[in-house]
């Protein structure tokens, strides 16, 4: 076996125990606000359709109608990210580790840990990612 089979078989496990968190938009509860739930629902159905200038500005209107909603905050970081927008992804990845510091799916992702500079080399390696 090669040595990226083995790196690729390593990352498969390390996903699958959930050491390496892959990222993706995260939903609220409508409850919580219900203009910048509605915003960010908007935003993550553009994510997916990889429209990221779309999904970027309703993520931005997420932010504006509730500042303090973290999902919102790593919503517009990832787009920001997929924009190659690497120093405002990283104020907004910032803003949603310290809104939900025990948020396992904000603070284990990889690409918050990346922007971040918390990975470890393996890490780095795992998820194509390194410290912007």
């Amino acid at each position: 076996m090669h040595r990226g089979m083995k790196l690729t078989i390593l990352g498969c496990f390390l996903m699958a125990t959930g050491c390496i968190t892959p990222s993706g938009p995260l939903a609220v509860l409508p409850m919580t606000s219900p203009s910048a739930a509605r915003h960010n629902l908007e935003g993550i159905q553009q994510y997916h359709a990889g429209k990221w200038q779309e999904a970027k500005s309703r993520f931005e209107s997420a932010t504006q109608a509730d500042p303090d909603l973290p999902e919102a905050h790593f919503n517009l970081a990832l787009t920001l990210h997929k924009l190659r927008e690497h120093r405002e992804a990283t104020v907004h990845f910032k803003r949603a580790g310290e809104l939900a510091p025990t948020n396992k799916e904000i603070v284990e992702s990889s690409a918050y840990r990346n922007h971040l500079g918390l990975s470890s080399t393996l890490e780095k390696h795992l998820s194509g990612g390194y410290r912007y």
